[in-house]
């Protein structure tokens, strides 16, 4: 059973619900918690789940699901930015770049770019 077959409310044997006032194991049940768990009345939408490089915070550091070319996107030294999109993450042998307008992985060429003209947004344009 994948991950998003289950209930996202549903830990250890419990029901954590918002409209619940504290966890309870009574609500809980395996033909609801889990692959028809939206039509519980206890489950509560809660927007889109983020996705790809959504996930990961600046700096923080990045495991093997992000896919990209090593040659070309590490960076050995931290880079900033005063662009709002620009998002450096660290990785085991250094930096990558991404930027959340094209939202993909930038180049090391691209993130010096993005962190000397930001105002002019160079990436856009190409």
């Amino acid at each position: 059973m994948q991950k998003r077959d289950i209930c996202p409310f549903y830990k250890n044997g419990y029901c954590i619900s918002p409209m619940l006032d504290s966890p309870s194991d009574i609500v809980v049940s395996a033909n609801r918690c889990f692959k028809t768990y939206k039509t519980c009345r206890y489950y509560v939408d809660q927007g889109e789940e983020k996705e790809g490089l959504e996930n990961y915070q600046q700096d923080e550091k990045v495991d093997q699901d992000i896919k990209f070319y090593p040659k070309i996107s590490l960076i050995q030294e931290k880079i900033d930015s005063g662009c709002e999109f620009f998002q450096l993450m660290k990785t085991e042998n250094g930096f990558i770049a991404s930027c959340k307008i094209l939202n993909r992985i930038i180049t090391e060429g691209q993130a010096r770019l993005c962190s000397k003209y930001w105002q002019s947004c160079p990436l856009r344009r190409t």
